[in-house]
C-alpha cells in the first residue's frame, strides 16, 4: 500500500513538473540563445546559471547548497536558496520570490530580478513578459573601443565613442593619463582586451553613475600630448608627442608567422603516453579522445588545404611542455589550438568552454589551470616548480601580451562555432582565462579548448560519440576560418 502510494503521489506531482519547464529567450549579440525556465504562480523564473554562462561569467559557490555569489565589474551580488532576499554590494534587495535551486543550477524571477541585474551590468537589460525575452542590448555603450597606432613623432590613441562626447583629460602620479567622459558608457570588457604592452603599463576601466574613466599608464612620458573630437568614425583622439615607442611594428597589428599570412596551425592534443588526462567514470581517458578530436580537425585542414596542420603529437606518447613549445615555434606557426577534456570534482559540472592565457578570473579557472598543469610540474625541479609559478604570468607578458588581444578574440570564435554546433548537446560554459603553462612558451595566438567534462557521465557519453568529436573539430576549424578572415593582412 505505502509503494502504491508513492506511486500515485508521483504520478501527480511530476507531470506539473515537467507542464511548467519550457524556456525563454536571452537577445544578445544579434542572436537569441535559450534558456531553461518554468512558471510559478504565475512568475517566471529563468536559469540565472545559464544566463551567466551566456555572459561569459561564472558563479562562485560560497556554502554549497546554501549560496552563491555573482561578481559583475564593480558590483557583488549574493543569493540565499529559499530565500527573496539577496545581498547587493552593501545592501540587502528583496526581490519578493525566492531563489530556487534545482538540478545544480539556480532560478531566479525575471520580473523583480532583471530590474536590479540591469543596475549591476554595463549592459542596458530589460525583460519583456509577452515575449518571455531577455534583451541585453550591448548598443548601450558609448565607449565602445581603444587602438593604438604609433606615428613618426609620437603615438597616436584613439577611443571610439558612438555619439559627440564631452572629455576631460589629465595626468596622475605614474605616468597615469586620465579620459573622464560624463554621461559615458564604457564597454569595460573590450576596452580591457586593449592592454597593448608595447604601449602600457597597465590599464583601468570605471564606469561610474554619471561618468565613465578610462586610464592609461604609458610606458613613455605623456607630458606632451595634443587630442580633438573627430567624427566618422567618432573617436577621442590623443597624439603623444615625442613618445618614444618601443617596438614600433606597423600599425596593422602583430605579424603572424614569419610572413603576413596566417596559414600554420599547431594542433596540441593534451597529454599523452603516461600522461593519461581525465578519466571518466567508464575509465575513458583523456588522452584518447582528445586525440581523436585533433586529428580530426588537421584532416578536415588538410582537406580544404586553407592551412597547413602540424600535430604536437600524432600518437599516444609523452610530449613534454618544452617540446610541444618548440615544436610550435620552430614551425613558425601563426595560432596554436590546445585540445582538453574538461575534469571536476562536482559530477553535475559539465559543457564546453574556451580558454586563453592570462591571469585566472576566478577559483575554478585557477583549479582548473592547476589539474592541466600538474603533469607538466613533474618535469621540474621543487625549486624550480615553485619559481615556475610565481614567474608564469611574468613570463606570459613577455611572450604572450603581444598577442593576448587577438587569442581572446580567437576564444570568442571558437566558443561561438562551438556553440552553433554543440550547444544543444551539453552546456555552453563561455570564455574564461587562466595560466597554461601549454600556453605560456608559444609566440602566437593559443587557445586551450575543453570539449567536455569527462567526469561527467552524460558528457563522457558525447565524447565517446564520434559525431560529437567530430562538431567540436568542425567548430574549431570554422572559427580558425574566421580568425583568418579577420586578421590576415591583404
Amino acid at each position: 500500500m505505502l509503494r502504491k502510494s508513492v506511486y500515485i503521489l508521483l504520478a501527480i506531482i511530476l507531470p506539473a513538473s515537467i507542464a511548467g519547464a519550457s524556456d525563454i529567450s536571452v537577445q544578445v549579440s544579434g542572436s537569441i540563445e535559450k534558456i531553461d525556465a518554468f512558471e510559478e504562480n504565475n512568475i517566471d523564473y529563468f536559469s540565472f546559471s545559464q544566463l551567466v554562462a551566456v555572459l561569459g561569467e561564472r558563479l562562485s559557490w560560497e556554502t554549497i547548497g546554501h549560496s552563491v555569489a555573482f561578481t559583475s565589474e564593480s558590483h557583488r551580488a549574493v543569493f540565499y536558496f529559499d530565500s527573496p532576499y539577496i545581498g547587493i554590494d552593501d545592501s540587502i534587495r528583496n526581490i519578493t520570490y525566492p531563489v530556487q535551486y534545482k538540478n545544480g543550477m539556480i532560478y531566479l524571477p525575471a520580473p523583480t530580478f532583471i530590474p536590479l541585474l540591469d543596475m549591476i551590468r554595463p549592459e542596458q537589460i530589460t525583460w519583456d513578459g509577452e515575449r518571455r525575452l531577455i534583451r541585453l542590448d550591448s548598443e548601450f555603450f558609448n565607449i565602445t573601443d581603444l587602438a593604438f597606432a604609433p606615428k613618426a613623432n609620437g603615438l597616436l590613441v584613439e577611443i571610439f565613442v558612438t555619439e559627440p562626447l564631452e572629455y576631460e583629460i589629465y595626468l596622475s602620479e605614474g605616468n597615469w593619463m586620465n579620459i573622464t567622459v560624463p554621461g559615458g558608457k564604457v564597454n569595460r570588457r573590450q576596452i580591457l582586451q586593449r592592454n597593448d604592452r608595447r604601449y602600457l603599463r597597465d590599464i583601468n576601466v570605471e564606469q561610474f553613475d554619471e561618468a565613465a574613466q578610462v586610464s592609461l599608464r604609458l610606458r613613455r612620458s605623456a607630458q606632451q600630448y595634443n587630442h580633438r573630437l573627430q567624427a566618422h568614425p567618432g573617436r577621442i583622439q590623443i597624439s603623444l608627442v615625442d613618445t618614444v615607442v618601443t617596438p614600433v611594428l606597423s600599425d596593422n597589428g602583430p605579424d603572424f608567422g614569419p610572413d603576413d599570412r596566417i596559414d600554420k596551425i599547431i594542433i596540441d592534443p593534451g597529454h599523452g603516453g603516461k600522461d593519461v588526462g581525465a578519466v571518466g567514470p567508464n575509465r575513458t581517458k583523456e588522452k584518447k579522445i582528445v586525440l581523436d578530436i585533433a586529428k580530426r580537425l588537421a584532416k578536415l585542414i588538410r582537406k580544404e588545404k586553407v592551412f597547413e596542420a602540424i600535430l604536437t603529437r600524432e600518437k599516444d606518447e609523452y610530449v613534454s611542455l618544452e617540446k610541444r613549445s618548440k615544436i610550435a615555434n620552430d614551425a613558425n606557426g601563426d595560432v596554436y589550438i590546445s585540445i582538453h577534456a574538461n575534469a571536476s570534482l562536482k559530477k553535475s559540472a559539465r559543457g564546453f568552454q574556451v580558454f586563453f592565457l592570462a591571469p585566472a578570473r576566478n577559483d575554478e579557472a585557477r583549479a582548473l589551470a592547476q589539474l592541466e598543469n600538474a603533469p607538466f610540474m613533474a618535469e621540474m625541479n621543487p625549486y624550480k616548480a615553485h619559481q615556475q609559478d610565481d614567474l608564469s604570468f611574468i613570463l606570459s607578458d613577455m611572450i604572450q601580451t603581444e598577442f593576448q588581444s587577438e587569442s581572446a578574440d580567437l576564444a570568442g570564435m571558437v566558443d561561438k562555432e562551438l556553440r552553433r554546433e554543440a550547444k544543444k548537446d551539453t552546456r555552453a560554459r563561455g570564455i574564461d582565462q587562466a595560466a597554461f603553462y601549454v600556453l605560456n612558451g608559444v609566440y602566437m595566438p593559443s587557445v586551450l579548448v575543453e570539449a567536455a567534462f569527462l567526469t561527467n557521465t552524460a558528457d563522457e557519453k558525447l565524447l565517446n560519440n564520434k559525431k560529437y568529436r567530430q562538431k567540436v573539430a568542425e567548430a574549431i576549424y570554422a572559427g580558425l576560418k574566421r580568425f583568418k578572415a579577420k586578421y590576415e593582412k591583404k
